[in-house]
Formats: C-alpha cells, structure tokens, sequence
C-alpha cells in the first residue's frame, strides 16, 4: 500500500505539481484528502477521531487559523477571482472576517455534523458553544499546513447515541428473521412471556428460567420434556421460550416429528440425510406433538437417528406429548425406546395439568362460536 507521499508524487509526476491542480489522495486507513480550492486539504473518515502529521511535527500542534490563511491563495489580493469559491462555501456576506467562515466550513464538510449556532472561534480554532471543546485542529501533512477535524463531546455521544440505535434495528430485524425461520405460523410471534395470560403461572416461571439460563443449558445440551392434555398449554410454553431466544439471535427450529417423516419421504436418499443434519444444526430444536407419527420402522428408525444426533452435538431438545409418563415407561418398541431414553437422558420431565385453564378456554370459545352464529338470540325469542 502506498503512503500519502509516495501517491502525491506519482500525481505530480503524471499531471504535474501546478498550485492550482484539484487531486484526491485515496489511502485505506487514512480515508481520503482532497485539496479544496487550493486551500489545503480536507480529511474525511467515518468517525473523524484522528489525525495525520508529519513524522517532524509534534502531535496536538494547534496552529492559529490566522497564520494558515495568510498563505491561502482562497484569500489572495483579487476576491473578483475568488467569487466562486465563497458561493461554494455559503458566505452570505463578504466582509464577514474570513478566519470565522473558512473555519466553520471546514468543520462542516469534514466533520459530516452541521455546526451549531453558539459555536465560536477561540485562539483562532473553532470550538463548540455547547461543550466548549475544539472541533478541528491543525497539522502539517505534505509539507504543509492542514485542519482536520476533531470530535468534541457532542459530537462523539451523537455518533455513540446512532452506533446504539443502529445495533438495537439490527437486533430487532435479525430476531424477526429468526422468527419466521423458526415458528411454523406467523400467530405464534405473539405467543410470548409479554403475552402470557397467567393460567399457569408456575410452568411460565420454569420455561421462562430455562429461556434465561439457555445458555447454560446449550453447552450441555439440555431441554424439557412437555406433558399434559390438549389445551394445556404445552406449545405455548415452548414458543414462549423460542421468541425469547429468537430475540437474543439464537436459531431454533419447531417442528414435529409427524411433519419430519412426511418430508422425508418425499425426498431420495441422499437429500434425506442433508435434511436431518440441517435440522440439527439448530440452537434449539422442538419436536411438538410426540407419539402422533406412525410407529413404522422407517418413522421409528429417523426418529431414533435424529434424536441421536442431537444428543451427540448437544442440542437442546424440548419435546411436547399428550401421551401421560406411564403410557411411555410401558413402550416395548425397542427403537422407540431407545429414542426415549435418549430424550430423558437430556429433558427435565415438566407436567402441565391445569385442567381448569382448558375448561376456561373452552367456554370461552363456545360463548364466542354463539354470539357470532346468533344462537343466544335465537333461543331468546323463542
């Protein structure tokens, strides 16, 4: 990589060393200089926090803004000549001293922030009216005279202020894409711990506990075996704690193993296997549903492989049935059970019985069937 030096002289070598000569200096880790108006250089990076010096000048070197001027061609005896340049840089006024315009404007087009209106000239810099901190200084670079510019306070907790609101969007975007990867319908975004309606408020504290310790739980490749009745709310736990680790970035997956065997077979052998190892590769996997594939030998057979792997690479698993503990202790299918085991071996075993919450459901769905079908009124005037 070529420094500023040595591209400067291969300009002047190409296009000559005229005064006068407009080039841009391109370099990756100094950003660009360009000479305005032959007026000296302007630097440009995207944070503006350092500065460029000559190896013989001293750093922090703050030079009056007077002493550079006097030597700029920008204020030279003709100002007829110059008209241009002081419309370029929005100088209402021409008798405005000179040293106050030049040093706003190269604070605004280095700077990339639009100045403020109590901003004011001290010992010939530019300072902040707000912080009172200086927004650009002077070094020799080229062997000459150079202002570049400085963050002050307010500009450096603006840049940090955007840096943190721009980190937050990406997290919101990036767990919105994990969700609609991971959640099989788009109404269960909302079934989350914000939405939880209390019903069972100690297994909403255990799956919330697991969501908060998950990554504990990851290295060891634990999860949660699910029972209880339809309408108990299993899945619900269990996508309750797939939102929460969709919004720290982690990449899980709900699906069932009913889902996986009738994909499974429609694809050939070698796609088979890519398809499985896609589903482990997960942060967490949960099979909903368990026990509603057919027992067959080739359903058996996946089911077993996939639990295997998961278990080897240390995946979370969370596993929901309708099926009761003592239904699966008496499983004879040596396959099945094998992949039972496995479950067991790495799910902590949660039983979700609130009945009464499922009752309530139900009358809530039936009051609401009968109010939209008009059945009340019905029966009222007969």
């Amino acid at each position: 990589m070529q420094n500023l030096f040595e591209q400067e002289m291969l300009i002047e070598e190409t296009y000559g060393a005229e005064e006068n000569c407009s080039y841009v200096l391109d370099d990756e880790s100094y950003g660009y200089a360009t000479e305005v108006e032959s007026c000296g250089y302007m630097l440009e990076n995207e944070n503006c926090s350092y500065f460029l010096e000559d190896e013989n000048e001293k750093t922090g070197d703050l030079t009056p803004v007077g002493e550079i001027l006097a030597g700029c061609n920008f204020f030279g005896e003709s100002p007829e000549d110059n008209s241009l340049l002081w419309e370029s840089f929005g100088a209402a006024n021409r008798t405005e001293p000179p040293e106050k315009t030049f040093s706003a404007n190269i604070s605004q087009k280095t700077s990339g922030h639009s100045n403020n209106a109590a901003d004011y000239i001290k010992d010939g810099v530019l300072h902040c009216g707000v912080c009172h901190k200086p927004k650009y200084v002077l070094h020799t670079l080229l062997g000459k005279e150079r202002a570049f510019p400085i963050e002050c306070d307010c500009m450096a907790a603006e840049r940090k202020q955007e840096a943190e609101k721009r980190r937050k969007e990406e997290k919101l975007q990036k767990a919105e894409e994990c969700r609609r990867h991971a959640l099989p319908y788009e109404h269960m975004h909302s079934w989350d711990f914000a939405h939880d309606d209390g019903g069972s408020p100690k297994i909403s504290f255990h799956v919330k506990q697991y969501a908060l310790h998950f990554a504990e739980m990851k290295q060891r490749g634990e999860g949660l075996f699910l029972f209880g009745v339809s309408g108990t709310g299993k899945t619900y736990a269990a996508a309750q704690i797939v939102n929460a680790l969709c919004d720290e970035g982690y990449r899980c997956l709900v699906t069932s193993f009913l889902d996986i065997i009738n994909d499974l077979l429609s694809l050939n052998r070698e796609k088979r296997q890519e398809y499985i190892n896609a589903i482990c590769r997960h942060d967490l996997v949960v099979f909903d549903n368990y026990g509603a594939e057919p027992s067959t030998y080739f359903s058996d057979m996946n089911v077993l492989e996939i639990v295997n792997i998961c278990y080897e690479r240390h995946v979370p698993m969370i596993v929901t049935t309708t099926l009761p503990p003592e239904t699966l202790e008496q499983e004879k299918n040596v396959t099945r059970k094998s992949a039972l085991t496995r479950l067991k071996d790495r799910c902590y075993c949660l039983t979700l019985a609130n009945v009464k919450r499922k009752k309530q459901l139900e009358k809530e769905r039936d009051a609401r069937f009968r109010k939209l079908l008009g059945i009340e009124e019905k029966e009222k005037t007969s």
